[in-house]
């Protein structure tokens, strides 16, 4: 209570700060979503934030520049890349102190897997999985929007995903703060 005005609540703080950067405007809008429905009352502040795309070792570098004091910094990328240039972006995130979340091969795998029940999908193309979901599920002009994934990926449909994604629930742990 605030000694001016004794009904005036005090302010909520966070515990722990969370930067959680994703590889394109997909990724956010889905981490975005994650953040709704799993950071309340966590205690943990956390930042979504997107990159422009480009190489895996760009997107950690881009997600370094961010300004802000974060205890944790993450970055989700998808490993469709070749092996070297995704070694280099385990080299620099490990020297950066960020942790590294791969989807394999790409984020409409992982999307994918928790509509289809846990199915693996790592063995497809990124181009088969983008075009796989965006004809099943969102249409690609309505990818951005955030009410698509919110219709679509429910906290119950989540919540069952995340003990067969281990993707999944790496993200929603640490938004939990669990991690």
């Amino acid at each position: 209570m605030s000694r001016s005005n004794p009904l005036k609540q005090k302010r909520r703080s966070a515990h722990r700060t969370l930067l959680v950067f994703g590889e394109g405007l997909c990724e956010e809008v889905f981490l975005k979503h994650l953040k709704k429905l799993y950071s309340y009352n966590s205690n943990v502040a956390i930042t979504v934030r997107r990159g422009k795309g480009g190489t895996p070792a760009d997107v950690v570098i881009d997600s370094d520049k961010i300004p802000g004091d974060y205890e944790t910094r993450v970055v989700v990328v998808d490993n469709d890349k070749s092996q070297q240039e995704m070694e280099l972006a385990r080299k620099e995130a490990k020297c950066r102190k960020i942790t590294l979340i791969e989807n394999t091969p790409c984020i409409e795998a992982l999307l994918l897997s928790v509509l289809d029940n846990g199915k693996d999908y790592s063995g497809k193309t990124s181009d088969w999985c983008k075009k796989e979901f965006e004809s099943k599920y969102i249409e690609k002009k309505k990818r951005s929007e955030p009410e698509q994934y919110e219709k679509l990926f429910t906290k119950t449909l989540l919540g069952s995903g995340r003990s067969k994604v281990a993707v999944l629930d790496t993200i929603i742990n640490l938004m939990e703060g669990k991690l």
